[in-house]
């Protein structure tokens, strides 16, 4: 059985998270998701980690944050899981989502939530095989302001 690292994300992963980020729709620069990750990095409101192959290679990675707000309270939320594909169905997934869980429970009640676009078949699996239940279904809506 292979073995994965779980490791805190660096500006350096940058290349490798921005290549995983594309195959699944969500293009952008290197230069870009490095800037991101250094804005992300050492807040205590976020957790962005990595899985490495046991070659070293990152296989995936996974934003995990924290917020409140005034109708609910305090939220933790995955807000990015990628596995690569030839990764998948290894245990990378289930290792980053029990990173996300550790740090819920050191920093919140213990409750996560996590979304999933409809499209993410496999995701609408991989989420209840971990205990996951969905809690509502919801439509999201986007408008481009220009100021």
């Amino acid at each position: 059985m292979e073995r994965f690292k779980i490791r805190p994300a660096s500006p350096n992963d940058a290349r490798a998270i921005s290549e995983l980020s594309r195959d699944l729709g969500y293009p952008g620069t290197v230069k870009a998701f490095r800037e991101r990750l250094r804005s992300l990095l050492g807040r205590d409101d976020q957790c962005v980690v990595v899985a490495e192959a046991p070659d070293g290679s990152v296989c995936g990675w996974l934003q995990v944050h924290r917020s409140v707000a005034l109708g609910t309270g305090l939220r933790v939320e995955i807000i990015g899981l990628i596995v690569a594909d030839s990764m998948r169905r290894k245990g990378v997934g289930r290792l980053l989502v029990a990173q996300a869980e550790a740090w819920a429970s050191e920093t919140a009640d213990g409750t996560i939530v996590v979304r999933s676009n409809q499209s993410r078949l496999e995701s609408h699996a991989f989420y209840p095989s971990l205990g996951y239940q969905p809690s509502k279904t919801q439509v999201v809506y986007r408008k481009r302001v220009v100021i």
